[in-house]
């Protein structure tokens, strides 16, 4: 019943969750949109499953999201849901999928299937996992007409929003946008690379603007609260062995766990260590702002720190190197030397508190 509804649907989404990324079903993923000729949504912790890039690929969905992947889940008449809850993050607060829609779940998790389902109806439920029933499905399917228009118009929201951000990705202003400072990560992450990420608008960035190969390279966000992305990156690199593994904090988050410098140096874990320093809690500047009659005297006194703190000389302080960085050509060639390193390296990137994330298509918008 599931592949006939498939192939019967003319505006399919695939939506991958977490659950999808545990299962490692890259490969069957694909195999399945490419029949459907369907775009690819993923939720944030699923970002690295499939490569970013990949024609089919509209990225990840819900509040830390870049414009195209909502405007496709909005879109789509049926959106199967491969591993994926129903939460208000992945989902843009259960605005998506949208009323009318058909879903079909297939998951691993009985109590996830328990769960009533955001947005559309559900039409199916499986229990499965998600790698197995992709491959079910496709062998199901075998290959079915279809029309590419769903798709062409997918792939033409994706070009549309990278052109707009074309130019940050390769700004060399002070401070430095951390849209280039994504690019940069993306273009030296090691094809096995880890990237950790924390929450609020490191999670934003990276899952919206760092590129990953979807076959080798692994993405860790912060399911929980700031400050999680350090002590998780340590945890991480013990169980990566000799692969390498970056570090996205912003500075307000490090300041959470920053005595995890001691770890890292006593017990030898190497983790290059990426600070977007902008000197305040980037991501609730705006509100705060409008909050306080556009005065930033007063708003400045609740969420931007004083410019005294050095990160680099706290790192060296624990017996570690820091790199600071203030021009934009400068942080390639300093993620490629903390990476070379056989001990954690702090990397502190001077950018600017104005710099905005990009913000999520809704469908008032």
């Amino acid at each position: 019943d599931a592949a006939r509804r498939l192939a019967a649907c003319p505006r399919v989404a695939i939506l991958a969750g977490d659950g999808a990324a545990q299962s490692r079903c890259g490969a069957e993923l694909l195999a399945l949109a490419e029949r459907l000729k369907a775009p690819i949504v993923t939720s944030l912790g699923a970002r690295a499953l499939v490569p970013t890039r990949h024609p089919l690929v509209a990225g990840v969905s819900g509040t830390y999201s870049a414009p195209p992947a909502n405007r496709v889940l909005h879109a789509a008449d049926l959106v199967l849901m491969v591993g994926c809850d129903g939460g208000d993050q992945v989902t843009l607060n259960w605005r998506l999928p949208r009323a009318g829609a058909e879903i079909i779940r297939l998951d691993a998790d009985p109590m996830e299937l328990a769960q009533d389902s955001a947005g559309g109806a559900t039409a199916l439920d499986l229990l499965c996992d998600p790698a197995a029933g992709l491959a079910a499905l496709a062998d199901a399917l075998g290959r079915p007409a279809r029309e590419e228009s769903f798709a062409d118009q997918a792939a033409a929201w994706v070009a549309e929003w990278r052109q707009s951000m074309a130019p940050r990705l390769t700004s060399d202003e002070a401070p430095i946008d951390p849209a280039r400072l994504c690019a940069e990560i993306s273009a030296s992450l090691p094809e096995d690379g880890v990237l950790v990420a924390d929450t609020g608008y490191s999670g934003i960035w990276t899952g919206t603007l760092v590129e990953f190969n979807g076959a080798g390279q692994e993405y860790l966000r912060a399911a929980g609260s700031l400050g999680w992305a350090f002590p998780a990156a340590l945890g991480a690199k013990c169980a990566a062995g000799a692969r390498k593994v970056v570090c996205y904090s912003g500075d307000g988050a490090l300041y959470y766990h920053l005595t995890e410098l001691e770890t890292a140096k006593r017990r030898g874990i190497a983790v290059t260590l990426v600070v977007n320093n902008n000197r305040g809690f980037g991501q609730g500047w705006p509100n705060l702002l409008r909050a306080a009659g556009n005065r930033p005297e007063v708003a400045g006194t609740l969420l931007r720190f004083g410019e005294h703190t050095d990160f680099c000389a706290i790192a060296r302080g624990f017996g570690l190197r820091g790199i600071r960085v203030e021009r934009a050509g400068e942080i390639g060639p300093a993620l490629r030397e903390a990476m070379a390193s056989d001990e954690t390296v702090l990397v502190e990137v001077m950018t600017g508190i104005d710099h905005r994330a990009p913000e999520p298509w809704t469908p008032e918008s």
